[in-house]
């Protein structure tokens, strides 16, 4: 769809395998979810999941893998060459960090506020002011500051307004909240901002203690670099009916991605899929920000499907979107304002067509730009060949040139 835009045209390079699985590892959660971004050397840094899919494994290891020429080739290393994280504009680096969660064999916890299920998991909603000191810490992250050499592990301040500041309890353990590393940005002003999904404040049902909506979009802001936020801005659920018979079922817009526009508005990626209309997917919504995320326009069908969406501006003017599930696939614009987009190019064949049953991808994925008119993708496919011929679970990546 142009509408008078100029078309754009996108051309992938073939599947680089980045990192890949042996034919016995076939579960939900490792060689999964990869993360790139470029280290303080200019190496390719690409993270990825090891472990089972589950807030069990939250601060568990990850692997690691390097390109040293673009995206060309990958080694797999123990750990980064060096510093990575995100570079702010006073020379620090930042990178959110995860640590375990904790079992709840071990706490005394009050009754929860509420309570969800899902068809993932069951979640126990507990207010920060209602448990002891050592349950509320939360937001760890790691800052490397301009001109050392040491990570240091801080922990943020965030003020909600809209939103409630919650801890969960989900598989017997309680979640320590966290960041998300690649949806924190630094904006054309030198701030950083950054999204978040979490409990909105209109959370019980006709039923007492019973979340009826689970999830709410924030947007948050920090001034001094990382060591406190404050919500700015939020996305409420408002659904389209006609799009989603089972809009009612959802828990709301969950892993929220923003980009800045070459006109400087924000443009906003919102999942709705959750497991909950049987074998229909969520669509994937969008919406805009003309005032750095304060207000956002009501959110409209992207298309019909679509988790962990992933956006890119390139200094040309092309911005990019990644998302998929079923599927994967990859959508481009030069519509400044991110209004109309080209069809969408598929890079894995969804398969069956149930978000529930499909097992080519999982389809999250990590963007980076190369240059001003070429960008690396890096995503999973669950039954790429090895050298024998063995389906297996693999990292791969494609150069997308403009």
């Amino acid at each position: 769809m142009h509408n008078n835009q100029p078309v754009t045209t996108v051309a992938l390079s073939e599947p680089i395998v980045v990192a890949q699985a042996t034919p016995d590892i076939t579960g939900w959660g490792p060689y999964q979810f990869p993360w790139i971004e470029r280290l303080a050397d200019g190496t390719l840094h690409v993270t990825f999941h090891l472990h089972a899919d589950s807030a069990t494994s939250y601060g568990l290891s990850s692997g690691h893998v390097i390109s040293r020429d673009e995206g060309q080739s990958w080694q797999r290393v123990d750990s980064p060459s060096s510093p990575g994280g995100l570079l702010l504009p006073n020379g620090d680096r930042l990178l959110s960090d995860c640590v375990k969660a904790i079992p709840v064999g071990q706490l005394t916890l009050p009754p929860p506020m509420a309570s969800r299920h899902s068809s993932y998991e069951d979640f126990e909603y507990f207010g920060a002011d209602a448990l002891p000191p050592d349950l509320v810490k939360a937001w760890p992250f790691l800052r490397l500051a301009r001109g050392t050499s040491e990570w240091k592990q801080e922990w943020a301040t965030v003020s909600f307004n809209k939103a409630i500041d919650v801890r969960t309890v989900t598989e017997k353990v309680l979640v320590v909240p966290h960041f998300e590393h690649n949806r924190i940005h630094v904006a054309s002003d030198g701030s950083l901002i950054a999204t978040l999904y979490t409990m909105p404040p209109r959370f019980l049902g006709r039923r007492r203690n019973i979340a009826n909506r689970g999830f709410l979009t924030v947007i948050l802001a920090s001034n001094d670099f990382g060591r406190t936020w404050r919500e700015i801005g939020a996305i409420p659920y408002e659904p389209d009916f006609t799009a989603d018979p089972h809009w009612d079922a959802r828990d709301g817009f969950s892993e929220p991605q923003i980009n800045e526009m070459p006109d400087g508005s924000l443009f906003a990626l919102l999942r709705s899929e959750d497991g909950n209309g049987g074998n229909h997917a969520g669509p994937m919504y969008w919406a805009r920000s003309e005032d750095h995320g304060v207000t956002w326009s009501r959110p409209v069908v992207f298309d019909d499907r679509g988790v962990w969406p992933q956006l890119l501006t390139l200094k040309s003017g092309v911005a990019l979107a990644a998302y998929g599930r079923p599927g994967f696939f990859l959508r481009a614009t030069r519509d400044p304002g991110g209004r109309q987009w080209e069809e969408r190019i598929t890079i894995v064949d969804p398969g069956v067509d149930n978000p529930h049953t499909n097992t080519h991808t999982c389809a999250y994925s990590g963007l980076i730009a190369l240059s001003d008119t070429r960008a690396l993708l890096v995503y999973s496919e669950f039954k790429h060949p090895d050298a024998q011929g063995h389906p297996c679970k693999t990292l791969l990546s494609r150069i997308i040139s403009t």
